[in-house]
């Protein structure tokens, strides 16, 4: 029920100005072909589980989904393959402009991994995204409030 919550939320943020992100060097960071080979990745370094409770939250833009492809790694944190900068940025942005609590995530050129522990539980999260910046060679940010 929380994930359709959070679809809901993200699927009527409005859009405000989306502002190029500052991006990481495109030569140092990893950038995937799939979303299996992001998984396995990721996977690697948090050590995900096999079968995470619930769905991923599925950030829209314009009434379509911005993402190629979607993956749970823990209950509330998925993780997003994007088909271009463009909708990366425009889910960065919907993020950002949440009022619904803390989001920390990490992105890549083509991937996000978006871990919305805080803002589900209200509590801090226990996964170490920010490990996984340092990795994946992404960044890492926590945006939304409350």
């Amino acid at each position: 029920m929380q994930d359709i919550a959070f679809a809901a939320l993200l699927a009527v943020i409005p859009l405000t100005g989306c502002a190029p992100l500052d991006q990481p060097s495109p030569g140092n960071v990893n950038t995937f072909s799939s979303i299996d080979e992001a998984y396995t990745a990721v996977d690697g370094i948090l050590g995900c589980e096999s079968d995470p409770a619930g769905e991923p939250v599925v950030p829209m833009g314009d009434g379509v989904p911005l993402t190629s492809a979607q993956k749970l790694c823990f209950e509330n944190v998925q993780l997003d393959l994007y088909p271009d900068q463009n909708a990366l940025q425009e889910s960065y942005q919907l993020l950002s402009d949440s009022h619904q609590g803390k989001i920390h995530l990490v992105q890549g050129i083509n991937w996000m991994v978006v871990d919305f522990g805080q803002m589900a539980t209200g509590q801090p999260s226990t996964r170490n995204i920010e490990r996984l910046a340092n990795e994946l060679n992404g960044e890492y940010a926590v945006v939304g409030s409350r």
